[in-house]
Protein backbone atom coordinates (compact mmCIF):
# COMPACT_ATOMS: atom_id res chain seq x y z
CA UNK A 1 0.00 0.00 0.00
CA UNK A 2 1.48 3.27 -1.07
CA UNK A 3 1.10 6.10 1.90
CA UNK A 4 1.84 9.75 1.14
CA UNK A 5 3.56 11.98 3.27
CA UNK A 6 0.92 15.06 3.59
CA UNK A 7 1.16 16.30 6.79
CA UNK A 8 4.87 18.01 6.03
CA UNK A 9 6.77 20.02 8.94
CA UNK A 10 9.95 22.25 8.48
CA UNK A 11 12.18 20.90 6.32
CA UNK A 12 10.65 17.70 6.06
CA UNK A 13 10.60 16.37 1.97
CA UNK A 14 7.14 15.49 0.08
CA UNK A 15 7.41 11.44 -0.43
CA UNK A 16 5.50 8.45 -1.50
CA UNK A 17 5.92 4.92 0.83
CA UNK A 18 5.16 1.69 -0.33
CA UNK A 19 5.67 -1.55 1.20
CA UNK A 20 6.60 -4.66 -1.68
CA UNK A 21 8.03 -7.69 -1.18
CA UNK A 22 11.86 -7.76 -2.79
CA UNK A 23 12.10 -11.50 -4.20
CA UNK A 24 16.02 -11.54 -4.09
CA UNK A 25 18.04 -12.73 -1.22
CA UNK A 26 20.97 -9.80 -1.47
CA UNK A 27 21.32 -6.94 0.37
CA UNK A 28 19.62 -3.76 -0.39
CA UNK A 29 21.53 -0.40 -0.42
CA UNK A 30 19.83 2.74 0.89
CA UNK A 31 18.25 4.92 -2.33
CA UNK A 32 18.61 1.58 -4.67
CA UNK A 33 16.47 1.85 -7.23
CA UNK A 34 14.34 -1.37 -7.77
CA UNK A 35 11.69 -3.03 -10.52
CA UNK A 36 8.75 -4.53 -10.80
CA UNK A 37 9.10 -8.06 -11.51
CA UNK A 38 5.32 -8.04 -13.87
CA UNK A 39 5.29 -11.43 -15.31
CA UNK A 40 5.90 -13.78 -12.07
CA UNK A 41 3.78 -17.20 -12.02
CA UNK A 42 3.60 -19.73 -9.73
CA UNK A 43 1.62 -23.06 -10.09
CA UNK A 44 -0.69 -22.55 -7.18
CA UNK A 45 -4.24 -21.92 -7.31
CA UNK A 46 -4.76 -18.22 -8.50
CA UNK A 47 -1.37 -17.99 -9.38
CA UNK A 48 -0.85 -19.13 -13.15
CA UNK A 49 0.18 -16.75 -16.08
CA UNK A 50 -4.05 -16.63 -16.74
CA UNK A 51 -5.06 -15.95 -13.27
CA UNK A 52 -5.28 -11.97 -11.86
CA UNK A 53 -2.43 -12.32 -8.98
CA UNK A 54 -1.98 -9.45 -6.89
CA UNK A 55 1.29 -9.74 -6.05
CA UNK A 56 2.22 -8.47 -9.71
CA UNK A 57 2.20 -5.18 -8.11
CA UNK A 58 3.88 -6.19 -5.28
CA UNK A 59 6.88 -8.11 -6.08
CA UNK A 60 9.97 -6.33 -6.90
CA UNK A 61 13.67 -7.18 -7.93
CA UNK A 62 16.96 -5.92 -8.80
CA UNK A 63 17.11 -3.82 -12.40
CA UNK A 64 17.95 -5.63 -14.92
CA UNK A 65 17.41 -5.79 -18.61
CA UNK A 66 14.62 -7.87 -18.61
CA UNK A 67 12.62 -6.15 -16.50
CA UNK A 68 14.08 -1.76 -17.33
CA UNK A 69 10.74 -0.51 -18.32
CA UNK A 70 9.07 -1.38 -14.84
CA UNK A 71 10.68 0.74 -12.23
CA UNK A 72 9.42 0.36 -9.15
CA UNK A 73 11.11 2.82 -6.50
CA UNK A 74 14.03 3.80 -4.19
CA UNK A 75 14.59 2.00 -0.85
CA UNK A 76 13.87 4.09 2.14
CA UNK A 77 16.81 2.19 4.22
CA UNK A 78 19.37 -0.39 3.67
CA UNK A 79 18.21 -4.57 4.13
CA UNK A 80 20.40 -6.87 5.02
CA UNK A 81 20.80 -9.70 2.90
CA UNK A 82 17.97 -12.34 3.90
CA UNK A 83 17.25 -15.75 2.00
CA UNK A 84 14.49 -16.13 0.35
CA UNK A 85 13.25 -12.29 0.08
CA UNK A 86 11.83 -9.86 2.50
CA UNK A 87 9.17 -7.44 2.97
CA UNK A 88 11.20 -3.90 2.27
CA UNK A 89 9.91 -0.20 1.61
CA UNK A 90 10.48 2.04 -1.17
CA UNK A 91 9.94 5.40 -2.61
CA UNK A 92 7.22 5.54 -5.32
CA UNK A 93 8.94 8.13 -8.37
CA UNK A 94 7.22 11.21 -7.72
CA UNK A 95 8.91 11.56 -4.20
CA UNK A 96 11.56 13.51 -2.66
CA UNK A 97 14.09 11.42 -1.09
CA UNK A 98 17.55 9.66 -0.73
CA UNK A 99 18.85 8.44 -4.18
CA UNK A 100 21.78 6.03 -4.04
CA UNK A 101 24.10 7.93 -6.90
CA UNK A 102 27.90 6.76 -8.60
CA UNK A 103 28.65 10.29 -10.12
CA UNK A 104 28.96 13.97 -9.26
CA UNK A 105 26.17 16.16 -9.38
CA UNK A 106 25.23 19.65 -9.37
CA UNK A 107 22.17 20.84 -7.63
CA UNK A 108 19.42 21.68 -10.31
CA UNK A 109 18.19 25.02 -11.62
CA UNK A 110 15.95 26.01 -14.80
CA UNK A 111 19.84 26.48 -16.53
CA UNK A 112 21.90 23.98 -14.96
CA UNK A 113 22.34 20.83 -12.76
CA UNK A 114 22.25 16.96 -12.85
CA UNK A 115 20.13 13.87 -13.46
CA UNK A 116 20.98 10.50 -12.34
CA UNK A 117 19.51 7.17 -14.22
CA UNK A 118 19.42 3.50 -12.58
CA UNK A 119 21.51 1.53 -14.14
CA UNK A 120 20.89 -2.28 -14.72
CA UNK A 121 24.87 -3.27 -15.02
CA UNK A 122 25.74 -6.25 -12.90
CA UNK A 123 28.35 -4.08 -11.69
CA UNK A 124 26.44 -1.02 -10.25
CA UNK A 125 22.48 -1.84 -10.40
CA UNK A 126 20.01 -0.19 -8.91
CA UNK A 127 22.87 2.54 -8.23
CA UNK A 128 21.76 6.15 -9.90
CA UNK A 129 24.50 7.41 -12.45
CA UNK A 130 24.91 8.88 -15.99
CA UNK A 131 21.69 10.57 -17.46
CA UNK A 132 19.12 8.75 -19.01
CA UNK A 133 15.48 9.85 -20.62
CA UNK A 134 13.43 11.21 -18.91
CA UNK A 135 10.47 9.39 -16.33
CA UNK A 136 10.33 6.32 -14.05
CA UNK A 137 13.43 5.68 -12.77
CA UNK A 138 15.36 8.97 -13.39
CA UNK A 139 15.91 11.27 -10.93
CA UNK A 140 16.93 15.25 -10.62
CA UNK A 141 19.10 16.25 -7.95
CA UNK A 142 18.23 18.45 -5.36
CA UNK A 143 21.53 18.77 -3.42
CA UNK A 144 25.60 19.06 -4.62
CA UNK A 145 28.13 16.65 -4.13
CA UNK A 146 31.23 17.33 -6.34
CA UNK A 147 34.07 15.06 -6.98
CA UNK A 148 37.15 15.35 -4.70
CA UNK A 149 39.91 13.32 -3.19
CA UNK A 150 38.88 11.29 -0.52
CA UNK A 151 35.03 12.41 -1.02
CA UNK A 152 32.26 10.33 -1.33
CA UNK A 153 32.49 10.57 -5.29
CA UNK A 154 36.10 10.71 -5.36
CA UNK A 155 36.48 10.01 -9.38
CA UNK A 156 35.36 9.41 -12.53
CA UNK A 157 36.89 8.28 -15.76
CA UNK A 158 34.30 7.51 -19.00
CA UNK A 159 35.77 7.74 -22.22
CA UNK A 160 38.19 4.41 -21.79
CA UNK A 161 41.55 6.41 -21.22
CA UNK A 162 41.79 5.08 -17.94
CA UNK A 163 43.79 1.37 -18.27
CA UNK A 164 43.81 -1.79 -16.38
CA UNK A 165 47.40 -4.34 -15.70
CA UNK A 166 47.79 -7.44 -14.21
CA UNK A 167 50.86 -8.50 -11.89
CA UNK A 168 50.12 -11.14 -9.41
CA UNK A 169 48.92 -10.20 -6.68
CA UNK A 170 47.56 -6.82 -8.21
CA UNK A 171 45.72 -5.48 -11.20
CA UNK A 172 46.75 -1.95 -11.57
CA UNK A 173 44.97 0.77 -13.04
CA UNK A 174 46.00 3.77 -14.06
CA UNK A 175 44.52 6.99 -15.17
CA UNK A 176 45.67 10.88 -14.21
CA UNK A 177 44.82 11.35 -10.25
CA UNK A 178 42.71 8.38 -9.91
CA UNK A 179 45.59 7.37 -7.04
CA UNK A 180 45.18 11.74 -5.52
CA UNK A 181 41.71 10.94 -5.02
CA UNK A 182 42.40 7.91 -3.00
CA UNK A 183 44.88 8.88 -0.78
CA UNK A 184 48.21 9.10 -2.45
CA UNK A 185 49.77 12.16 -0.62
CA UNK A 186 47.25 12.41 2.18
CA UNK A 187 48.02 10.58 6.06
CA UNK A 188 43.87 11.16 6.50
CA UNK A 189 42.72 9.17 3.31
CA UNK A 190 43.11 6.03 3.64
CA UNK A 191 42.59 3.64 0.03
CA UNK A 192 40.62 0.76 1.19
CA UNK A 193 37.78 3.38 2.10
CA UNK A 194 36.86 3.13 -1.51
CA UNK A 195 35.52 0.98 -4.33
CA UNK A 196 36.01 1.27 -7.61
CA UNK A 197 33.06 0.39 -10.42
CA UNK A 198 34.28 -1.24 -13.37
CA UNK A 199 31.36 -0.55 -16.14
CA UNK A 200 33.77 -1.67 -19.29
CA UNK A 201 36.63 -2.00 -21.09
CA UNK A 202 38.71 -3.65 -24.25
CA UNK A 203 42.59 -4.76 -25.00
CA UNK A 204 43.26 -1.10 -27.28
CA UNK A 205 45.15 -3.45 -29.85
CA UNK A 206 41.85 -4.93 -31.60
CA UNK A 207 39.14 -5.80 -28.84
CA UNK A 208 39.05 -9.11 -29.28
CA UNK A 209 41.16 -11.39 -26.50
CA UNK A 210 40.13 -9.16 -23.05
CA UNK A 211 36.92 -7.55 -22.17
CA UNK A 212 36.68 -6.02 -18.74
CA UNK A 213 35.39 -7.73 -16.34
CA UNK A 214 32.46 -5.44 -14.96
CA UNK A 215 32.09 -5.33 -11.27
CA UNK A 216 32.45 -3.64 -7.89
CA UNK A 217 36.16 -3.97 -6.61
CA UNK A 218 37.56 -3.32 -2.77
CA UNK A 219 40.47 -0.33 -3.64
CA UNK A 220 43.89 -2.13 -2.27
CA UNK A 221 46.70 0.84 -2.53
CA UNK A 222 46.87 3.74 -4.01
CA UNK A 223 50.76 3.70 -4.69
CA UNK A 224 51.13 6.83 -6.85
CA UNK A 225 49.39 9.76 -7.66
CA UNK A 226 47.93 8.29 -10.66
CA UNK A 227 47.61 4.57 -9.79
CA UNK A 228 45.61 2.18 -7.48
CA UNK A 229 45.67 -1.34 -7.02
CA UNK A 230 42.68 -4.02 -6.89
CA UNK A 231 43.20 -7.34 -6.03
CA UNK A 232 41.18 -8.97 -8.92
CA UNK A 233 42.24 -9.69 -12.27
CA UNK A 234 40.09 -8.00 -14.56
CA UNK A 235 41.87 -8.05 -17.75
CA UNK A 236 44.85 -5.82 -19.38
CA UNK A 237 42.66 -3.56 -20.97
CA UNK A 238 41.32 0.12 -21.41
CA UNK A 239 38.82 0.95 -18.67
CA UNK A 240 35.50 2.65 -18.42
CA UNK A 241 34.78 3.34 -14.34
CA UNK A 242 34.38 5.64 -11.54
CA UNK A 243 35.21 5.45 -7.65
CA UNK A 244 33.14 5.86 -4.44
CA UNK A 245 33.31 5.86 -1.10
CA UNK A 246 32.56 2.24 0.12
CA UNK A 247 29.20 3.53 2.54
CA UNK A 248 27.59 4.07 -0.50
CA UNK A 249 26.88 7.65 -1.20
CA UNK A 250 22.85 9.43 -1.71
CA UNK A 251 22.01 12.48 -2.25
CA UNK A 252 18.39 14.05 -2.48
CA UNK A 253 16.68 14.08 -5.45
CA UNK A 254 13.29 14.85 -7.13
CA UNK A 255 12.66 11.72 -8.50
CA UNK A 256 11.03 11.30 -11.66
CA UNK A 257 7.36 9.79 -12.82
CA UNK A 258 5.58 9.65 -15.65
CA UNK A 259 6.67 6.91 -18.74
CA UNK A 260 8.99 4.68 -18.39
CA UNK A 261 12.48 5.82 -18.60
CA UNK A 262 13.30 2.25 -19.03
CA UNK A 263 16.65 3.09 -17.14
CA UNK A 264 20.33 2.83 -18.75
CA UNK A 265 23.38 0.18 -19.61
CA UNK A 266 27.14 0.55 -20.67
CA UNK A 267 27.66 -2.29 -22.83
CA UNK A 268 31.72 -3.11 -24.13
CA UNK A 269 31.61 -3.73 -28.28
CA UNK A 270 33.49 -6.18 -29.21
CA UNK A 271 35.08 -6.78 -32.66
CA UNK A 272 33.37 -9.21 -34.40
CA UNK A 273 30.70 -10.16 -31.17
CA UNK A 274 27.67 -9.51 -31.27
CA UNK A 275 26.54 -7.46 -28.02
CA UNK A 276 22.99 -7.07 -27.93
CA UNK A 277 21.52 -3.99 -25.93
CA UNK A 278 18.12 -3.49 -24.28
CA UNK A 279 14.87 -2.71 -25.66
CA UNK A 280 13.97 0.77 -24.20
CA UNK A 281 15.92 3.53 -22.22
CA UNK A 282 19.68 4.14 -22.57
CA UNK A 283 22.61 2.21 -23.92
CA UNK A 284 26.35 3.74 -23.01
CA UNK A 285 28.75 1.96 -25.37
CA UNK A 286 32.34 2.22 -23.65
CA UNK A 287 35.40 3.38 -26.13
CA UNK A 288 39.00 4.00 -25.67
CA UNK A 289 39.82 1.45 -28.13
CA UNK A 290 40.80 -0.11 -31.95
CA UNK A 291 38.32 -2.55 -33.37
CA UNK A 292 39.29 -4.78 -36.61
CA UNK A 293 35.78 -5.47 -37.09
CA UNK A 294 32.26 -4.30 -36.14
CA UNK A 295 30.85 -5.18 -33.33
CA UNK A 296 26.72 -5.83 -34.06
CA UNK A 297 23.42 -5.80 -32.27
CA UNK A 298 19.75 -5.99 -33.11
CA UNK A 299 17.34 -3.63 -32.42
CA UNK A 300 13.83 -5.81 -31.52
CA UNK A 301 10.42 -4.00 -32.28
CA UNK A 302 8.94 -1.63 -29.38
CA UNK A 303 5.58 -2.70 -28.21
CA UNK A 304 4.46 0.70 -26.39
CA UNK A 305 3.38 3.42 -28.40
CA UNK A 306 5.58 6.72 -28.33
CA UNK A 307 8.44 4.04 -26.67
CA UNK A 308 12.19 6.03 -26.42
CA UNK A 309 15.40 4.20 -27.12
CA UNK A 310 18.88 6.09 -27.12
CA UNK A 311 22.70 4.96 -27.96
CA UNK A 312 25.36 6.99 -26.83
CA UNK A 313 28.92 6.70 -27.02
CA UNK A 314 31.19 7.20 -23.93
CA UNK A 315 34.73 6.97 -25.72
CA UNK A 316 36.15 6.60 -29.66
CA UNK A 317 36.39 3.20 -31.01
CA UNK A 318 38.88 3.36 -33.64
CA UNK A 319 38.76 1.68 -37.20
CA UNK A 320 35.44 0.12 -36.53
CA UNK A 321 31.84 0.65 -34.95
CA UNK A 322 29.07 -0.60 -33.07
CA UNK A 323 26.87 -1.27 -35.37
CA UNK A 324 22.92 -1.99 -34.94
CA UNK A 325 20.73 -3.60 -37.46
CA UNK A 326 17.10 -1.99 -37.16
CA UNK A 327 14.27 -4.41 -38.05
CA UNK A 328 11.72 -2.15 -38.63
CA UNK A 329 12.84 1.70 -39.16
CA UNK A 330 12.25 4.64 -40.67
CA UNK A 331 15.51 7.62 -40.79
CA UNK A 332 15.17 10.89 -40.06
CA UNK A 333 13.94 11.79 -43.62
CA UNK A 334 11.87 9.10 -43.69
CA UNK A 335 13.37 6.61 -45.76
CA UNK A 336 13.70 2.72 -44.41
CA UNK A 337 16.44 2.55 -41.71
CA UNK A 338 18.77 -0.48 -41.91
CA UNK A 339 21.38 0.73 -39.61
CA UNK A 340 23.00 3.00 -37.07
CA UNK A 341 26.54 3.39 -36.28
CA UNK A 342 28.46 4.32 -33.27
CA UNK A 343 31.72 5.03 -33.01
CA UNK A 344 32.41 7.87 -30.85
CA UNK A 345 31.66 10.27 -27.51
CA UNK A 346 29.91 12.35 -29.71
CA UNK A 347 27.77 9.71 -31.74
CA UNK A 348 24.31 9.55 -30.35
CA UNK A 349 21.18 8.08 -31.44
CA UNK A 350 17.30 8.62 -30.39
CA UNK A 351 14.26 6.68 -31.61
CA UNK A 352 11.08 6.04 -30.75
CA UNK A 353 8.53 3.38 -31.91
CA UNK A 354 4.79 4.03 -33.07
CA UNK A 355 2.85 2.25 -35.03
CA UNK A 356 1.64 -1.37 -32.94
CA UNK A 357 -1.71 0.43 -32.79
CA UNK A 358 -4.65 -2.30 -32.50
CA UNK A 359 -4.14 -5.52 -33.67
CA UNK A 360 -1.40 -4.53 -36.12
CA UNK A 361 1.99 -5.49 -36.08
CA UNK A 362 3.35 -3.47 -38.42
CA UNK A 363 5.28 -0.73 -35.90
CA UNK A 364 8.41 1.41 -37.23
CA UNK A 365 11.31 3.09 -35.09
CA UNK A 366 11.69 6.61 -36.21
CA UNK A 367 14.70 8.30 -35.67
CA UNK A 368 14.04 11.81 -34.07
CA UNK A 369 17.87 13.01 -33.09
CA UNK A 370 21.07 11.32 -34.63
CA UNK A 371 24.48 12.34 -34.47
CA UNK A 372 26.11 9.33 -35.66
CA UNK A 373 25.92 7.33 -39.19
CA UNK A 374 22.27 6.54 -40.34
CA UNK A 375 21.85 3.60 -43.49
Amino acid sequence: MAERNNALFGNQADNYRKSVWFTGSTAIRKGMGLCYDLDVADTGTGETATDPWGRRGRLVAVPSTSNNLAFAGYATQAYPAKTGGQTIHIWEPGSICDVEVGIASTIFSQSAGTRHTVSVNSGDAGRSTLDGLPGRGSAIALETQAAAAGGNIAFTSLDGTATAAWSSPSLTITKTAIGTACGYGDDDIDPTEFKVVVLGGATDADGTTDIAVQGEYAVVTAPTADTITIATDIGDVDVTCYVIKNTYPCILCKTEDGPESGLQEVLTPKTAVAIQSMVGGVTFLCGGYTMATDSTATLADGIVEGQLKAYQGLGTLTTQDYLVTVTSGLKRAGSALATIEVDAATDMFVLQWFGNFGPTTAGQWNVIAFTGTEA
